[in-house]
């Protein structure tokens, strides 16, 4: 009794300190495509002034010269950064098209130009009307359940017969599908956890596999929709933490084979506030909750007890179904200079400053300082 009386108060603890106004989530490429570039030039400029000090050959400082090289190289990045591919004649394909990250993505490449090809599970949906009045005739809706071998093997059949006239293949996949589970390790049963593979993992291996031959036809791009929550882990998101850690795998990987190709591989990381808001929905997560409760053992459910299960996953659930609704401007800016951009980074955070900083301490810190800070 006491120690199910110490898992009440500590675990719904932290879901209770969560505010439902947290702070919005920023774009962080120009910051990420700067910080290394400048911290070189401050190097360069160190090393310099000491050999042409010592060889008396200039007394100029380290300072005038890292004015001037940091003035180079942003002046270059900057060029560099904003070039841009002409979206004319280009196709993309977005899975997960019928969710609002999807359709915000859908609706601002088609109005750059591009030639979109929508995927949804159901292309009768309402959301696929409200997308072909918002869109342009080149907006294609089509069937495409990530989960079905058939559905993929349609979509690319489908778009192969429908590119722009004069391209050759497909020059970006958006792989936008997300499915999530809510509870602790010991409340899911093992199909939520497949679930979530199956959908989130695999059918971006299993979409990327069989489009690769159209990306590579033009050296497009692949860009993957992770999660701040593929780098840092949260409570009772195990079977969502799993799978996005197992995406940063995939695409590292996929990266390193296809850059002989000419084909970029991209990553974009959305916060843990705005991938709660854009995949939770409050009565699919409860009823959820309450399938998996009905699930567990007897002895399990006794040990710790209905009023801690349902209390817990409300707290927990209550910041991303009650607060205000997230801005997706940085997440879909993120996602068009993936689509857009010339050279595109591997990695956009668009994350807020706290989840920065944690995924900074995590990166380039041991890893015994990140526990000490944040576990």
């Amino acid at each position: 009794m006491d120690s199910r009386k110490r898992r009440e108060s500590k675990a719904p603890a932290a879901a209770a300190g969560s505010k439902l106004d947290r702070p919005e989530e920023l774009p962080w490429d120009v910051v990420d495509r700067c910080l290394l570039p400048v911290l070189s030039a401050h190097a360069l400029a160190v090393i310099l002034a000491f050999v042409l000090n010592t060889l008396r050959i200039s007394q100029v400082s380290s300072w005038t010269l890292f004015f001037w090289f940091t003035a180079i190289t942003l002046a270059t990045l900057w060029f560099y950064h904003n070039l841009q591919v002409t979206a004319a004649g280009k196709a993309v394909l977005v899975t997960g098209a019928d969710n609002k990250l999807g359709q915000g993505i859908v609706r601002q490449l088609d109005e750059l130009g591009f030639t979109v090809f929508a995927g949804m599970r159901d292309p009768a949906c309402v959301e696929a009307g409200r997308l072909k009045e918002q869109c342009s005739g080149r907006l294609h809706a089509l069937q495409l359940d990530v989960t079905r071998e058939e559905d993929i093997l349609a979509a690319r059949d489908y778009v192969v017969a429908n590119l722009p006239q004069g391209a050759d293949g497909l020059w970006a996949v958006i792989n936008n599908e997300q499915w999530a589970a809510f509870g602790e390790v010991e409340w899911v049963p093992l199909p939520v956890f497949r679930q979530a593979a199956e959908v989130n993992l695999l059918g971006a291996v299993r979409v990327s596999q069989v489009f690769l031959p159209l990306v590579r036809r033009v050296k497009g791009r692949i860009v993957n929709v992770v999660s701040v929550l593929g780098h840092v882990t949260a409570p009772l998101q195990a079977p969502y933490c799993a799978v996005k850690y197992a995406v940063e795998a995939f695409s590292d990987c996929l990266r390193a084979e296809m850059r002989r190709w000419g084909v970029d591989v991209v990553v974009v990381e959305p916060g843990d506030y705005t991938t709660g808001k854009l995949w939770y929905d409050d009565a699919k997560m409860l009823q959820q909750a309450k399938e998996m409760w009905e699930a567990m053992p007897d002895e399990t459910r006794q040990d710790y007890g209905e009023h801690y299960f349902e209390y817990t996953v409300r707290r927990a659930l209550e910041p991303y179904t009650k607060g205000k609704d997230t801005d997706m401007g940085p997440v879909t800016r993120s996602l068009q200079d993936a689509v857009c951009r010339t050279f595109p980074l591997q990695r956009y955070t668009a994350v807020t400053r706290a989840e920065k900083i944690r995924m900074l301490v995590l990166n380039h810190l041991p890893r015994s300082v990140h526990d000490i800070l944040y576990v």
